[in-house]
């Protein structure tokens, strides 16, 4: 004989069937508090299948996941065959190989992965793709659990399986740099957050600050980041329990502890992430408008095909999605919904104004988690298995479709010669000029500089892995020391058109330089692309 339900159970559940009578009103899971649709969902659990009606099981999630990987990988990998990778990427290699607390641009985490990820995996175009797409897919994931702290069953996979119809985490998380770690960080960041606030339990207090502290540790972006968790905790009904358990005090304290490192470092040094973000501030009032306008109309056509799919399978008006909202934002857990999807764009955008930089789509590619599921609550309540069946079906046509036509995205992009990476002799420069200092040197390169681009390309790609006297300056690159230098000998790579590089190598005072002119083409299935010249400056190691 079946227990008798509890009270609030029976109440919870005469509420939901309440909210199917009347099917079309939006937020109808936002009037019970969360904890009770969480019990009734796991009470629930049970009785699902991995199908289009039910949600995967951690088999399934895990499998998915992989196969994720796998077919992102694939389709960079064979897309990409005639490019070298991109010089972020490249980037990533150089600066995570020479262990930093900080380094020139940004905060060190990113870089830190990819540097341990080489001393596992090959130097292969191939390996990159993969940390590129498995970043994606964990962000993927993340996002699969932060949606699940706000709905169940086909509501949750559709929100999860529309964000496959964006670009977001396929077609523009394949280029890994500091941007795209958020890919990752931010939904996990958000998840623990939100579990922090609901339980209050430590272990989520604890990963709520770890995950916190290194998206800081990634990327600056980050305090966008903590900003909107500390608005949406404002507006969470559970506001006043939180902040007065010890929930948000450890979080803070395992933040900044993991902080704290970097920012002894960012102490001690003339120059660096602080200087370099001056850089990219005080643009003209006329760009800065632009860019915010073309940031919104980027985020804006990304999301339009998600707004037609919702819009057509739940037959729902995106016109009464505005008074929808209201009604919505009446509800405490909405609001903190809400929040969580749209406050970042609109810091985003208003940062811009204020510190005059120049937004795009590149930095917010991560902050789009919930945006899905935010469409879908104020659509009402009918069609979230349709809606999830037809993104399912959208994602998996988009996948395969891509694969399939990978090959001739490969030989399309190296024919137009539009996109540098495709067409210029990176790889043919790294071997190379790798031969030329075998000849002229006899020792192994150890050290190489130049223009940024060729630099980072020859520590790649060239068989002795040099490390990179970052444009020949110090304070860039202060794993280099004048002393190692002077043993070893190091080589300068400048383009024919760096008037800057040639300009620095010319001050290199040394009577055991030589130059050298070099041109090189890099071809791809019987095409042969621009040729670019190159000028080299081999300064022997002292006698």
């Amino acid at each position: 004989m079946p227990a008798p339900e509890s009270p609030s159970k029976s109440s919870a559940r005469k509420a939901i069937r309440t909210s199917k009578s009347t099917a079309r009103t939006p937020c109808r899971e936002y009037a019970l508090d969360m904890s009770e649709t969480i019990a009734i969902d796991s009470g629930n659990r049970g009785e699902r299948l991995f199908g289009g009606e039910a949600e995967p099981s951690p088999f399934w999630s895990v499998a998915l996941l992989a196969i994720f990987v796998a077919i992102w990988t694939l389709y960079a990998v064979v897309s990409a065959a005639p490019a070298a990778i991109h010089n972020d990427m490249a980037e990533a290699y150089v600066w995570g190989r020479e262990f930093q607390l900080g380094y020139s641009k940004h905060p060190p985490f990113w870089a830190w992965i990819a540097g341990l990820w080489f001393e596992v995996f090959p130097r292969d175009d191939w390996a990159f793709a993969l940390l590129a797409a498995l970043n994606a897919g964990l962000g993927l994931y993340g996002s699969w659990m932060l949606i699940g702290d706000f709905a169940k069953g086909d509501r949750r996979l559709a929100a999860t399986v529309l964000l496959l119809v964006t670009p977001f985490y396929t077609f523009l998380a394949l280029k890994y740099n500091a941007n795209s770690i958020f890919l990752s960080l931010w939904p996990w960041t958000m998840h623990f957050f939100v579990r922090s606030i609901d339980e209050r339990r430590l272990s989520d207090a604890i990963l709520f600050g770890l995950l916190m502290g290194l998206a800081l540790l990634s990327k600056y972006f980050a305090l966008i980041l903590a900003a909107t968790c500390f608005a949406a905790a404002l507006l969470h009904p559970k506001c006043r329990a939180y902040f007065t358990s010890t929930s948000p005090y450890v979080s803070i304290v395992v933040a900044t502890l993991l902080l704290a490192p970097h920012v002894w470092w960012l102490a001690r040094i003339d120059t660096g992430p602080v200087e370099y973000l001056k850089h990219k501030t005080g643009f003209g009032f006329a760009t800065v408008i632009l860019s915010c306008v073309t940031l919104l109309a980027g985020v804006i056509a990304f999301h339009s095909i998600i707004v037609v799919l919702i819009a057509l399978a739940k037959r729902s008006s995106p016109k009464s999605w505005g008074a929808a909202f209201r009604v919505c934002w009446a509800e405490p857990r909405f609001r903190v919904l809400a929040t969580l999807a749209v406050l970042p764009l609109v810091l985003s955008i208003m940062a811009g104004l204020a510190f005059r930089l120049r937004p795009s789509t590149n930095m917010v590619i991560g902050i789009f988690s919930l945006m899905p599921l935010l469409f879908i609550e104020l659509a009402g309540a009918e069609g979230d298995r349709r809606l999830y069946r037809i993104g399912r079906a959208i994602a998996v046509c988009i996948a395969l479709g891509a694969v399939v036509l990978s090959p001739a995205i490969a030989i399309t992009k190296f024919w137009n010669g539009g996109d540098i990476n495709y067409t210029e002799p990176r790889k043919e420069l790294a071997r190379k000029v790798t031969e030329i200092w075998h000849e002229t040197v006899g020792t192994p390169l150890q050290y190489v500089a130049g223009s940024q681009r060729y630099e980072d390309a020859v520590s790649f790609y060239s068989a002795d892995q040099p490390h990179v006297f970052i444009h020949q300056d110090a304070a860039r690159a202060p794993w280099v020391k004048l002393n190692d230098l002077d043993r070893a000998g190091f080589l300068v790579v400048c383009a024919e058109k760096d008037k800057e590089c040639l300009r620095s190598s010319a001050s290199i005072k040394s009577s055991l330089i030589r130059r050298a002119e070099l041109t090189l083409a890099h071809s791809f299935w019987g095409y042969t692309a621009r040729p670019v010249s190159f000028t080299l400056i081999i300064v022997p190691p002292r006698p």
